[in-house]
C-alpha cells in the first residue's frame, strides 16, 4: 500500500525546499506552505495552530508525516492532534525541547536588522556544500534575503519556547528520527533524548550532515524516506 507523504518545511523556508526531494519519492506528496499559516501575535503554541490548519486542509487518509526543523515540531503536533492519520512520523534535524537562543534571532529579524547571509549558510550547510553552491544552497541564500519577516520571527520565537518533553511519550505511531552530526540547533544528543522519550522510535545519525544537508543531497534523502514509507505496513501497530 502506497502512503501519501506530508512534507513540512522549516523557517524561513517554503515548500520549494522539498522540490528536489519530491522528484525522487515513490509516493504522492503534499507540501503545504506553513508560512501562510503563521499568524504572528496569536496566543498559544504556534506549532499546534499550524498543525491544526494543515490537518483541516487535507483528506482524512493516513500519511507518512515528514518534518524538518520547525516543520519537525509541526509534525510532532500533527501526531499528537490526529494520531489516527499518521502511518509513520519522520522528524529530521528538529527537537522537542526549547532552544532559547532563537529568541535573540527573533528580535533581530523583527527589528529588520541586516542578515549575515554567508554566516547563516555556514551554519546550515557544510563547507563543501556552500562552496559547491548547489540548488539547495542557492535557494536558502534567496530565502535568507527575501523571506517575510513577521512569520520568520514568530517561528523563531516558537522554536525558542517549544517544549513537548512530557507529551511525546503519547505518540504511538512508529517514528523515524534523522539527526545531523554537525547540527548546532538539533544536535544528535538532543535527538537521542527525543528517541528515548518515544515508545516506538529509531534514530539515525548522519555524521557528515549539517542542518540543511539533507536537501543538498535530495536523491539520498528521498531514498531514506522511501525506505521508511515501504516499512510502514510491516510495523505491528498497537491495538487500542
Amino acid at each position: 500500500m502506497a502512503h501519501r507523504f506530508l512534507l513540512l518545511h522549516g523557517t524561513p523556508l517554503s515548500p520549494q525546499v522539498w522540490d528536489g526531494v519530491r522528484a525522487h519519492l515513490t509516493g504522492d506528496a503534499v507540501a503545504p506552505d506553513l508560512t501562510e499559516l503563521i499568524e504572528p501575535g496569536r496566543p498559544g503554541c504556534l506549532q499546534t495552530e499550524v498543525a491544526a490548519a494543515v490537518l483541516a486542509a487535507l483528506p482524512d487518509d493516513q500519511m507518512v508525516v515528514v518534518g524538518h526543523s520547525f516543520g519537525g515540531q509541526v509534525a510532532i503536533e500533527v501526531a499528537l492532534l490526529a494520531p489516527e492519520r499518521v502511518a509513520r512520523l519522520v522528524v529530521v534535524c528538529s527537537r522537542h525541547t526549547p532552544f532559547p537562543q532563537f529568541a535573540d534571532g527573533a528580535r533581530a529579524v523583527r527589528a529588520s536588522r541586516p542578515v549575515d547571509v554567508d554566516a547563516g549558510l555556514r551554519r546550515l550547510f557544510t563547507p563543501r556544500e556552500v562552496a559547491a553552491e548547489g540548488p539547495a544552497v542557492a535557494y536558502v541564500r534567496r530565502q535568507l534575503r527575501t523571506a517575510p519577516l513577521a512569520p520568520w520571527a514568530a517561528a523563531l520565537d516558537a522554536i525558542a519556547s517549544y517544549d513537548r518533553a512530557f507529551s511525546v511519550g503519547r505518540i504511538a505511531a512508529p517514528v523515524s528520527l534523522f539527526a545531523a552530526g554537525l547540527d548546532e540547533v538539533s544536535p544528535p544528543a538532543v535527538m537521542a533524548e527525543l528517541a528515548a522519550a518515544l515508545p516506538h522510535a529509531t534514530l539515525e545519525v548522519v555524521s557528515a550532515w549539517a542542518h540543511m544537508s539533507p536537501f543538498a543531497g535530495p536523491a539520498a534523502f528521498a531514498a531514506r524516506l522511501n525506505a521508511v514509507a515501504s516499512d510502514v505496513d510491516s510495523y505491528p501497530r498497537r491495538r487500542e
